[in-house]
């Protein structure tokens, strides 16, 4: 009996890890994709990340919120900075999203954006209250089902940033078709998760059974946006990452983004962001 609630019960240390006071972050200075999510609350000083090409910072009573598969950097913290944070691996994250009724694929565009947050009074009370207990819970060795309670916590705070999305930004629209955006939710988890190796819309019909055609006109109804152009600003943003953050040169950055060759690179950032790599690298030194 107690052999079967274990089999059931997979141990929780590898998909998730909780700290309370740290004074670093598991971000590397160099960025690089991150294969895990972070959640993190800064209870004291000040650090200053950057993730694809953009800086935020995370002060005192500051939220950040880092989805699976972005290219994140920390460039400096201060040595007073002390942050609350945990880590989701994908398959707790898929895992505890796979449990409720399914996100708009608009959500995960507005996440991608949104991922700051600055709490003020009751929110900060009522995220610290969330924390202490998922830190309770979520180290608890001798729980049983702490894998289970995480995840229905974890739940809860992506259903609140739901809410909010759908307040700020929904109110009055009307419904899409539900297919149609358990489609578009599905293909979004997949280009997540493989945009590196796979830059055709082909790949990902084939994944989800329907033709490209129908995939595109799904996703441009539901986005606004055709299925590739999804496809392409992942992998844009991700070159243009690497052309400003890093010392890699062309054909090392191709390596990573998985072209063929340096020339193969150069063809595709330049047909969708008018200039060449090396053009773009020597405007941003300059900046």
């Amino acid at each position: 009996m107690m052999k079967d609630i274990m089999k059931n019960n997979p141990p929780l240390e590898a998909d998730f890890k909780i700290f309370r006071d740290a004074k670093h972050l598991p971000i590397t200075s160099r960025q690089s994709s991150i294969q895990f999510g972070i959640v993190a609350f800064c209870t004291k000083g000040y650090a200053e990340i950057t993730v694809y090409t953009n800086k935020y910072s995370l002060a005192e009573n500051e939220l950040v919120i880092l989805l699976p598969c972005q290219l994140v950097a920390i460039n400096k913290t201060s040595k007073d900075f002390k942050v609350n944070y945990f880590i989701v691996s994908q398959a707790l994250f898929n895992d505890t999203l796979s449990g409720i009724s399914r996100f708009s694929p608009q959500f995960f565009i507005y996440m991608r954006n949104k991922l700051h947050y600055e709490l003020k009074g009751e929110d900060v009370d009522n995220y610290m209250r969330f924390f202490n207990v998922l830190y309770k819970r979520g180290g608890a060795n001798d729980y049983l089902f702490r894998r289970e309670y995480v995840i229905n916590l974890l739940r809860l705070l992506y259903l609140d940033l739901y809410n909010n999305y759908k307040t700020s930004l929904l109110s009055g629209k009307s419904k899409m078709d539900t297919r149609k955006e358990e489609l578009a939710y599905d293909y979004f988890m997949l280009v997540m998760k493989h945009y590196k190796e796979y830059k055709d819309v082909a790949f990902y019909a084939e994944k989800l059974c329907i033709t490209p055609k129908y995939l595109t006109s799904v996703i441009k109804e539901v986005s606004g946006r055709p299925a590739k152009d999804w496809i392409t600003e992942y992998v844009v943003l991700d070159i243009k990452s690497y052309l400003k953050n890093s010392s890699l040169n062309i054909q090392q950055i191709a390596s990573q983004t998985n072209f063929s060759n340096q020339a193969s690179l150069g063809r595709f950032f330049k047909q969708h962001t008018g200039m060449t790599p090396t053009r773009y690298r020597a405007d941003k030194q300059e900046l």
